[in-house]
């Protein structure tokens, strides 16, 4: 009996079994903290995500009408909506959104999410329901289990993120595409204006390093930049070649009914304007007819009265004198090419056209196409600096060259929208002064927390 209490045979296995059931529990607690671990990623990749969707719709939203973003949802849905494709829902109040992972969630677990717009500022959030700034926020709360030996009965996982829409700029040059190099920009072009957007929805092909001339200058790109030789990177205007597209705020022309217009047609002026010859043109829009061909030579003036003015299927060529406040030009056919060149055109814009509100600020509205053969398209814009264009010039299915006029003295508005286009020499651009129909905006979504 003596020997059997003095037996230690065994008590080495028995404290090994005492102390592995608090090492057990640690391990076990350190597996639920793992746990968290990952359901906190799990929270911030699914913020990112929200934030980034509803950044992206709140941009859409600020560009100007005429837009073919879709907005036929707010950035608070958005944002919502992709927090879902990430597996976090509201547990109540919401509705199922499209492609939803969410399922039913686990017992005694809730989530939250919620979208908000503001303003952020050396590190704080101000939620104003303006500025141009947005943020996700997705929360988990779930039951703690061996965590309830801590005192932590339930464990609240939160993830938030912040966008900031960087500058939405409005676009006065914007090459369309399709294909590459929807815009060019020459080596020795220098650019002066309001400093605004220079926009490819393909790519941007410098053939070397243009100057520009003041401030607030960037430009962007969808797919790259191609140059020589290292001119993509530029000294004195922001750039991005990795854009989101922007879009064509003037493409509710293409579908105007006008844009069949192609009889009477009419020779104005005789259809040439020689030296020391002046002729006064009319609008024709309320008659139904079109112009034909118009060439105005060197040393022959050109009057243009306000209105609207159809061309079809013509060759027309400004290398005199063409003047004309509150005109715009609607050129139409599979034929029709454009050349301004030397001479001294002062042509501006209105306001508002009293044909149509959509061609609102718009100063040419180029709607000649030519499917068999696209280059046939052709409009070149090379006056000096005594020549003024003012509004936007739309040219959907053009290959433009463009480059050498000023500004012009009814309005600060000169920006170009064409399928592809090459600025060429010196050139001055500006969105300033522009009717908001005829803006297109950059998009640049920036993550910032």
């Amino acid at each position: 009996m003596r020997k059997l209490a003095r037996c230690s045979r065994g008590s080495v296995a028995f404290a090994t079994v005492i102390a592995l059931v608090p090492l057990i529990g640690f391990v076990a607690l350190g597996a639920e903290a793992g746990s968290w671990y990952v359901t906190k990623q799990n929270a911030q990749n699914a913020a990112d995500a929200a934030a980034y969707s509803g950044g992206l719709s709140l941009a859409c939203s600020l560009s100007t009408a005429g837009t073919d973003c879709d907005v036929s949802q707010d950035y608070i849905y958005r944002g919502k909506q992709l927090a879902a494709q990430n597996k976090f829902c509201n547990s109540t109040g919401d509705p199922v959104y499209p492609g939803s992972t969410c399922g039913t969630p686990q017992l005694n677990t809730t989530q939250t999410v919620s979208i908000d717009r503001g303003i952020y500022s050396a590190g704080a959030w101000t939620s104003s329901g303006s500025g141009n700034f947005v943020i996700a926020t997705v929360a988990q709360q779930q039951p703690g289990y061996l965590a309830q030996i801590l005192g932590m009965s339930t464990v609240n996982i939160r993830a938030s993120a912040i966008v900031q829409i960087q500058d939405p700029k409005p676009v006065c040059a914007f090459g369309l595409g399709p294909g590459a190099d929807a815009l060019t920009i020459g080596g020795s072009s220098v650019i002066t204006g309001s400093g605004c957007a220079m926009m490819s929805n393909t790519n941007v092909k410098y053939n070397g390093t243009p100057d520009f001339s003041g401030s607030g200058w960037a430009v962007n790109a969808v797919d790259g930049c191609k140059a020589p030789s290292g001119h993509c990177a530029l000294d004195d205007a922001g750039y991005n070649y990795n854009m989101l597209p922007a879009k064509n705020p003037l493409s509710v022309l293409d579908t105007k009914s006008f844009n069949s217009r192609s009889s009477p047609l009419t020779s104005p002026c005789g259809g040439r304007v020689n030296n020391n010859q002046t002729c006064s043109l009319t609008p024709n829009s309320g008659t139904g007819e079109v112009y034909g061909n118009l060439t105005v030579n060197s040393g022959g003036t050109l009057n243009l009265a306000p209105g609207t003015y159809f061309f079809y299927n013509a060759t027309i060529n400004f290398g005199g004198t063409v003047t004309g406040t509150g005109v715009t030009l609607v050129l139409l056919g599979s034929d029709t090419s454009l050349t301004i060149s030397g001479g001294t055109v002062n042509l501006s814009a209105p306001t508002t056209n009293t044909f149509d509100s959509d061609l609102n600020g718009v100063l040419i509205d180029d709607h000649a196409r030519n499917d068999a053969n696209p280059n046939k398209i052709a409009v070149t814009i090379s006056g000096s600096n005594t020549s003024t264009l003012g509004g936007a010039m739309y040219f959907p299915y053009a290959n433009v060259t463009y480059g050498g006029t000023a500004q012009s003295s009814n309005t600060s508005c000169t920006e170009v929208i064409a399928a592809s286009l090459t600025i060429s020499g010196n050139t001055y651009l500006s969105s300033s002064g522009c009717t908001a129909n005829t803006l297109g905006k950059t998009k640049v979504i920036a993550m910032v927390r």
